[in-house]
Protein backbone atom coordinates (compact mmCIF):
# COMPACT_ATOMS: atom_id res chain seq x y z
CA UNK A 1 0.00 0.00 0.00
CA UNK A 2 1.22 3.37 -0.78
CA UNK A 3 2.11 6.20 1.47
CA UNK A 4 0.09 8.67 -0.12
CA UNK A 5 -3.28 5.52 -0.13
CA UNK A 6 -2.29 5.32 3.92
CA UNK A 7 -2.18 9.34 3.94
CA UNK A 8 -5.86 8.89 2.69
CA UNK A 9 -7.11 6.56 5.25
CA UNK A 10 -5.18 8.64 8.07
CA UNK A 11 -7.38 11.42 7.71
CA UNK A 12 -10.73 9.93 6.78
CA UNK A 13 -9.92 8.49 10.49
CA UNK A 14 -9.98 12.00 12.14
CA UNK A 15 -11.34 11.55 15.62
CA UNK A 16 -10.75 12.77 19.29
CA UNK A 17 -8.11 11.57 21.29
CA UNK A 18 -8.88 10.87 25.30
CA UNK A 19 -6.47 8.26 25.87
CA UNK A 20 -3.58 9.04 29.05
CA UNK A 21 -0.50 7.06 29.05
CA UNK A 22 -0.58 5.76 32.55
CA UNK A 23 -4.23 6.22 33.64
CA UNK A 24 -6.49 5.53 29.94
CA UNK A 25 -9.56 5.08 32.63
CA UNK A 26 -9.25 8.91 33.94
CA UNK A 27 -9.22 10.45 30.57
CA UNK A 28 -12.01 8.60 29.43
CA UNK A 29 -13.84 9.18 32.50
CA UNK A 30 -13.10 12.65 31.91
CA UNK A 31 -13.87 13.17 27.98
CA UNK A 32 -10.04 14.78 28.33
CA UNK A 33 -7.75 14.74 24.94
CA UNK A 34 -4.60 14.29 25.83
CA UNK A 35 -2.72 17.25 25.08
CA UNK A 36 -5.39 18.14 28.17
CA UNK A 37 -3.04 16.65 30.68
CA UNK A 38 0.21 15.83 28.45
CA UNK A 39 3.02 17.73 26.73
CA UNK A 40 2.98 14.96 23.95
CA UNK A 41 -0.31 15.39 21.78
CA UNK A 42 -0.52 11.41 21.75
CA UNK A 43 -0.17 10.73 25.48
CA UNK A 44 2.22 9.47 27.75
CA UNK A 45 5.30 10.82 29.28
CA UNK A 46 5.25 14.41 30.80
CA UNK A 47 2.40 15.87 32.33
CA UNK A 48 1.86 19.98 31.75
CA UNK A 49 0.42 22.58 33.62
CA UNK A 50 -3.15 21.07 34.13
CA UNK A 51 -1.92 17.76 34.11
CA UNK A 52 -0.02 18.22 37.53
CA UNK A 53 -3.23 20.26 38.69
CA UNK A 54 -5.76 17.53 38.30
CA UNK A 55 -4.28 15.03 40.86
CA UNK A 56 -3.97 18.42 43.36
CA UNK A 57 -7.46 19.86 42.96
CA UNK A 58 -9.74 17.12 41.24
CA UNK A 59 -8.66 13.95 43.41
CA UNK A 60 -8.97 13.65 47.31
CA UNK A 61 -6.12 11.36 48.69
CA UNK A 62 -6.62 9.07 51.36
CA UNK A 63 -3.59 11.33 52.93
CA UNK A 64 -5.66 14.21 52.48
CA UNK A 65 -3.40 16.55 54.72
CA UNK A 66 -0.78 16.33 51.83
CA UNK A 67 -3.10 17.87 49.32
CA UNK A 68 -3.37 21.51 50.55
CA UNK A 69 0.95 20.94 51.31
CA UNK A 70 1.32 19.74 47.63
CA UNK A 71 0.20 22.69 45.99
CA UNK A 72 3.47 24.52 46.85
CA UNK A 73 5.52 22.21 44.61
CA UNK A 74 5.39 23.23 41.16
CA UNK A 75 8.13 21.45 38.07
CA UNK A 76 8.81 24.68 36.97
CA UNK A 77 12.39 26.19 36.72
CA UNK A 78 12.43 29.60 35.65
CA UNK A 79 9.50 30.81 32.97
CA UNK A 80 10.27 28.48 30.40
CA UNK A 81 11.49 25.08 31.41
CA UNK A 82 10.03 22.76 32.61
CA UNK A 83 11.19 18.75 34.85
CA UNK A 84 8.66 16.11 35.34
CA UNK A 85 9.20 12.41 36.30
CA UNK A 86 7.80 9.11 36.56
CA UNK A 87 8.88 6.25 38.54
CA UNK A 88 6.85 2.98 39.55
CA UNK A 89 8.69 0.23 42.29
CA UNK A 90 6.89 -3.37 41.73
CA UNK A 91 7.27 -6.44 43.72
CA UNK A 92 6.12 -9.14 41.50
CA UNK A 93 5.19 -12.74 42.70
CA UNK A 94 5.15 -15.47 39.56
CA UNK A 95 3.19 -18.72 41.18
CA UNK A 96 4.40 -22.33 40.55
CA UNK A 97 3.31 -23.79 37.36
CA UNK A 98 2.98 -27.89 36.75
CA UNK A 99 1.31 -28.84 33.54
CA UNK A 100 1.25 -32.53 31.43
CA UNK A 101 0.16 -32.92 27.80
CA UNK A 102 0.84 -35.86 26.51
CA UNK A 103 3.08 -37.76 28.80
CA UNK A 104 5.08 -34.51 28.55
CA UNK A 105 5.41 -32.41 31.93
CA UNK A 106 5.43 -28.71 31.53
CA UNK A 107 6.86 -26.84 34.53
CA UNK A 108 8.33 -23.82 36.39
CA UNK A 109 8.93 -23.03 40.35
CA UNK A 110 7.50 -20.03 41.88
CA UNK A 111 10.04 -16.80 42.09
CA UNK A 112 9.28 -13.39 43.03
CA UNK A 113 11.47 -9.96 42.80
CA UNK A 114 11.70 -6.52 43.50
CA UNK A 115 12.14 -4.18 40.46
CA UNK A 116 11.55 -0.77 38.82
CA UNK A 117 8.62 -1.06 36.06
CA UNK A 118 9.50 2.75 35.10
CA UNK A 119 11.81 5.31 35.37
CA UNK A 120 11.62 8.55 33.35
CA UNK A 121 13.00 12.17 34.05
CA UNK A 122 11.78 14.70 31.25
CA UNK A 123 12.56 17.75 30.13
CA UNK A 124 11.08 20.39 28.54
CA UNK A 125 12.47 23.73 27.61
CA UNK A 126 9.80 26.12 25.92
CA UNK A 127 11.35 28.48 23.17
CA UNK A 128 8.88 30.21 22.29
CA UNK A 129 5.83 29.36 24.77
CA UNK A 130 3.27 27.49 23.26
CA UNK A 131 4.64 27.40 19.69
CA UNK A 132 8.64 26.33 19.77
CA UNK A 133 9.84 23.33 22.31
CA UNK A 134 12.11 20.33 22.69
CA UNK A 135 10.81 17.07 24.09
CA UNK A 136 13.08 14.87 26.12
CA UNK A 137 11.91 11.34 27.50
CA UNK A 138 14.88 9.89 29.64
CA UNK A 139 14.37 6.37 30.85
CA UNK A 140 16.75 5.73 33.88
CA UNK A 141 16.00 2.34 36.05
CA UNK A 142 18.44 -0.08 37.62
CA UNK A 143 18.78 -2.31 34.24
CA UNK A 144 19.98 0.68 31.79
CA UNK A 145 19.85 4.32 30.42
CA UNK A 146 18.45 5.41 27.04
CA UNK A 147 16.64 8.17 25.54
CA UNK A 148 12.89 7.20 24.80
CA UNK A 149 11.76 10.56 23.21
CA UNK A 150 13.81 13.34 22.01
CA UNK A 151 11.90 15.63 19.37
CA UNK A 152 11.48 19.29 18.24
CA UNK A 153 7.90 20.36 18.59
CA UNK A 154 5.61 23.05 16.63
CA UNK A 155 2.52 24.29 17.60
CA UNK A 156 0.11 26.66 16.65
CA UNK A 157 -0.58 25.26 13.37
CA UNK A 158 -3.97 25.70 11.63
CA UNK A 159 -7.38 24.21 13.21
CA UNK A 160 -4.53 23.58 16.21
CA UNK A 161 -2.52 21.97 14.77
CA UNK A 162 0.99 20.63 15.64
CA UNK A 163 4.18 18.95 14.12
CA UNK A 164 7.10 16.62 15.61
CA UNK A 165 10.20 15.92 14.63
CA UNK A 166 12.98 13.49 16.09
CA UNK A 167 12.56 10.31 18.01
CA UNK A 168 8.71 9.17 19.53
CA UNK A 169 6.55 6.29 20.04
CA UNK A 170 4.61 6.11 17.22
CA UNK A 171 0.79 6.95 17.69
CA UNK A 172 -1.30 3.54 18.15
CA UNK A 173 -4.12 1.80 19.90
CA UNK A 174 -5.06 2.88 23.63
CA UNK A 175 -1.62 3.54 25.59
CA UNK A 176 -2.46 1.23 28.66
CA UNK A 177 0.31 1.37 31.08
CA UNK A 178 1.54 -2.53 31.08
CA UNK A 179 3.66 -3.46 27.85
CA UNK A 180 2.72 -7.10 28.13
CA UNK A 181 -0.34 -6.88 27.37
CA UNK A 182 -0.79 -8.44 23.55
CA UNK A 183 -2.47 -5.12 22.61
CA UNK A 184 0.78 -3.54 23.19
CA UNK A 185 3.46 -6.15 22.55
CA UNK A 186 2.21 -8.22 19.40
CA UNK A 187 0.97 -5.27 17.84
CA UNK A 188 4.99 -3.69 18.09
CA UNK A 189 3.89 -0.30 19.99
CA UNK A 190 5.18 -0.55 23.25
CA UNK A 191 6.72 1.70 25.62
CA UNK A 192 10.14 0.71 24.48
CA UNK A 193 9.58 0.47 20.45
CA UNK A 194 10.67 3.87 19.31
CA UNK A 195 11.25 5.43 16.06
CA UNK A 196 13.05 8.65 14.00
CA UNK A 197 10.22 10.39 11.97
CA UNK A 198 7.86 12.93 11.75
CA UNK A 199 4.09 13.08 13.55
CA UNK A 200 1.15 15.81 12.49
CA UNK A 201 -1.88 16.01 13.78
CA UNK A 202 -4.87 18.45 14.20
CA UNK A 203 -7.28 18.52 17.12
CA UNK A 204 -9.79 21.22 16.52
CA UNK A 205 -12.88 21.49 18.78
CA UNK A 206 -13.46 17.91 19.45
CA UNK A 207 -12.05 16.30 16.90
CA UNK A 208 -8.42 14.81 16.72
CA UNK A 209 -6.45 13.50 13.91
CA UNK A 210 -2.65 12.19 14.40
CA UNK A 211 -0.26 10.34 11.49
CA UNK A 212 3.35 9.83 11.17
CA UNK A 213 6.21 8.60 9.14
CA UNK A 214 9.03 7.33 10.33
CA UNK A 215 12.29 5.20 9.98
CA UNK A 216 11.92 0.77 10.12
CA UNK A 217 14.78 0.77 12.78
CA UNK A 218 14.78 2.05 15.94
CA UNK A 219 17.96 3.70 16.00
CA UNK A 220 20.77 4.76 13.17
CA UNK A 221 20.14 5.87 9.84
CA UNK A 222 17.38 4.50 7.45
CA UNK A 223 18.16 3.75 3.55
CA UNK A 224 15.96 2.14 2.60
CA UNK A 225 13.07 4.45 1.75
CA UNK A 226 10.50 1.18 1.23
CA UNK A 227 11.07 0.08 5.16
CA UNK A 228 9.36 3.43 6.44
CA UNK A 229 6.48 2.77 8.61
CA UNK A 230 3.04 4.75 8.32
CA UNK A 231 0.86 5.32 11.59
CA UNK A 232 -2.02 6.62 12.22
CA UNK A 233 -4.76 7.25 14.71
CA UNK A 234 -8.02 8.32 14.88
CA UNK A 235 -10.66 8.64 17.74
CA UNK A 236 -14.21 10.50 17.88
CA UNK A 237 -15.79 11.52 20.86
CA UNK A 238 -19.35 12.69 21.69
CA UNK A 239 -21.17 13.71 25.03
CA UNK A 240 -24.09 12.11 25.42
CA UNK A 241 -25.91 14.58 27.60
CA UNK A 242 -26.18 15.47 31.18
CA UNK A 243 -28.78 12.94 32.25
CA UNK A 244 -26.46 10.07 30.72
CA UNK A 245 -23.79 11.26 32.83
CA UNK A 246 -21.11 9.84 30.44
CA UNK A 247 -19.31 9.16 27.08
CA UNK A 248 -18.67 7.65 24.18
CA UNK A 249 -15.29 7.07 22.64
CA UNK A 250 -14.89 5.35 18.92
CA UNK A 251 -11.60 4.97 16.89
CA UNK A 252 -9.28 3.33 14.96
CA UNK A 253 -5.82 2.46 14.41
CA UNK A 254 -3.77 1.54 11.00
CA UNK A 255 -0.26 0.81 10.69
CA UNK A 256 1.87 -0.15 7.69
CA UNK A 257 5.25 -1.75 6.74
CA UNK A 258 6.97 -3.78 4.20
CA UNK A 259 6.75 -6.82 6.73
CA UNK A 260 4.28 -5.92 9.31
CA UNK A 261 0.48 -4.38 9.11
CA UNK A 262 -1.94 -3.89 12.32
CA UNK A 263 -5.20 -2.10 12.49
CA UNK A 264 -8.12 -2.63 14.49
CA UNK A 265 -10.64 -0.02 16.09
CA UNK A 266 -11.26 1.17 19.61
CA UNK A 267 -14.08 2.39 21.83
CA UNK A 268 -14.80 3.33 25.11
CA UNK A 269 -17.92 4.58 27.31
CA UNK A 270 -18.04 5.63 30.79
CA UNK A 271 -21.89 6.35 32.40
CA UNK A 272 -21.53 7.36 35.90
CA UNK A 273 -18.83 5.75 38.38
CA UNK A 274 -18.13 3.00 35.48
CA UNK A 275 -16.11 3.62 32.22
CA UNK A 276 -15.26 0.68 30.32
CA UNK A 277 -12.81 0.64 26.79
CA UNK A 278 -11.59 -1.98 24.75
CA UNK A 279 -9.23 -2.77 21.93
CA UNK A 280 -9.39 -5.24 18.47
CA UNK A 281 -6.59 -5.55 16.62
CA UNK A 282 -5.75 -7.92 13.80
CA UNK A 283 -1.91 -7.74 13.14
CA UNK A 284 -0.42 -9.37 9.55
CA UNK A 285 3.15 -10.71 8.87
CA UNK A 286 4.77 -12.17 5.85
CA UNK A 287 8.41 -12.14 6.91
CA UNK A 288 9.95 -15.67 7.10
CA UNK A 289 6.53 -17.31 8.44
CA UNK A 290 3.32 -15.58 7.05
CA UNK A 291 1.15 -15.14 10.47
CA UNK A 292 -2.54 -13.51 10.81
CA UNK A 293 -3.19 -12.66 14.57
CA UNK A 294 -5.93 -11.37 16.28
CA UNK A 295 -5.93 -9.73 19.85
CA UNK A 296 -8.44 -8.70 22.01
CA UNK A 297 -7.86 -6.05 25.18
CA UNK A 298 -11.07 -4.74 27.44
CA UNK A 299 -10.83 -3.13 30.65
CA UNK A 300 -13.76 -2.14 33.45
CA UNK A 301 -12.84 0.33 36.01
CA UNK A 302 -14.91 1.24 38.84
CA UNK A 303 -14.52 4.75 40.15
CA UNK A 304 -15.32 3.74 44.00
CA UNK A 305 -14.26 7.01 45.33
CA UNK A 306 -12.00 10.15 44.28
CA UNK A 307 -8.98 8.28 45.49
CA UNK A 308 -9.93 4.67 44.59
CA UNK A 309 -10.33 2.66 41.05
CA UNK A 310 -11.20 -0.92 41.04
CA UNK A 311 -10.37 -2.78 37.44
CA UNK A 312 -11.34 -5.65 35.93
CA UNK A 313 -9.00 -6.43 32.56
CA UNK A 314 -9.29 -9.02 29.97
CA UNK A 315 -6.31 -9.63 27.70
CA UNK A 316 -6.49 -12.24 24.59
CA UNK A 317 -4.30 -13.57 21.39
CA UNK A 318 -4.83 -15.69 19.19
CA UNK A 319 -1.01 -15.92 17.28
CA UNK A 320 -2.36 -18.39 13.97
CA UNK A 321 -5.92 -18.38 13.07
CA UNK A 322 -5.46 -21.24 10.93
CA UNK A 323 -4.55 -23.67 14.27
CA UNK A 324 -6.18 -24.80 17.20
CA UNK A 325 -6.11 -24.66 20.75
CA UNK A 326 -3.23 -22.36 20.59
CA UNK A 327 -4.77 -19.09 21.99
CA UNK A 328 -3.10 -17.42 25.15
CA UNK A 329 -5.51 -15.28 27.53
CA UNK A 330 -5.04 -13.33 31.05
CA UNK A 331 -7.84 -11.98 33.63
CA UNK A 332 -6.34 -8.72 35.43
CA UNK A 333 -8.02 -8.15 39.04
CA UNK A 334 -6.64 -5.14 40.23
CA UNK A 335 -7.38 -1.77 42.46
CA UNK A 336 -5.18 1.45 42.67
CA UNK A 337 -5.39 4.22 44.98
CA UNK A 338 -4.24 7.64 45.30
CA UNK A 339 -2.57 8.12 48.67
CA UNK A 340 -1.06 11.44 47.78
CA UNK A 341 -1.62 14.11 44.32
CA UNK A 342 1.85 12.65 43.37
CA UNK A 343 2.05 8.37 44.96
CA UNK A 344 -0.19 6.04 43.83
CA UNK A 345 -0.27 2.27 45.27
CA UNK A 346 -1.88 -0.43 43.14
CA UNK A 347 -2.36 -4.36 43.86
CA UNK A 348 -2.93 -6.68 41.01
CA UNK A 349 -3.49 -10.09 40.60
CA UNK A 350 -3.14 -12.10 36.56
CA UNK A 351 -4.37 -15.20 35.61
CA UNK A 352 -2.75 -16.68 32.79
CA UNK A 353 -4.18 -19.30 30.23
CA UNK A 354 -2.27 -20.49 27.54
CA UNK A 355 -1.48 -23.72 25.65
CA UNK A 356 1.09 -26.30 28.07
CA UNK A 357 4.22 -25.96 26.43
CA UNK A 358 4.33 -21.68 27.09
CA UNK A 359 4.86 -22.38 31.54
CA UNK A 360 5.76 -19.03 31.70
CA UNK A 361 2.28 -18.02 29.93
CA UNK A 362 0.32 -20.35 32.19
CA UNK A 363 2.26 -18.49 35.69
CA UNK A 364 -0.52 -16.57 37.63
CA UNK A 365 1.46 -13.35 38.88
CA UNK A 366 0.67 -11.21 41.75
CA UNK A 367 2.01 -7.35 41.31
CA UNK A 368 2.12 -4.85 44.01
CA UNK A 369 3.26 -1.49 42.90
CA UNK A 370 4.29 2.13 43.94
CA UNK A 371 4.30 4.68 41.65
CA UNK A 372 5.48 8.35 42.40
CA UNK A 373 4.91 11.44 39.30
CA UNK A 374 4.85 14.89 38.94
Amino acid sequence: MSVYRILILGLLTATQATLAWAEPYIAFREGYKCSACHVNQTGGGMRNEFGGLYTQTDMTPLMEGATEKAMDFSPQIGSNFTIGADFMAVHEVLLEVDEELDGQRYEQDSSNYFGIRSGSLYFEPNLIPEMLSIYLDETVTSDYAKSREAFVLIQGLPYQGYLKAGRMLLPYGVRVWDDATFSRRVTGFTFDSQKMGVEFGFEPGNLFLAAALSNNTQVGAESDNEKQIFSSVGQIFSSVGALYMGSVVLGASFANNEEHTAYGPYAGVTIGSLTAFCEVDWVQDSGAIDQDQFIAFGSVNYWHREYLNLRVAFDFLDPYDHIEEDESSRLTLGAQAFLTPYLQAGVAYKLKDSFPQNPQGNADALTLALHSFF
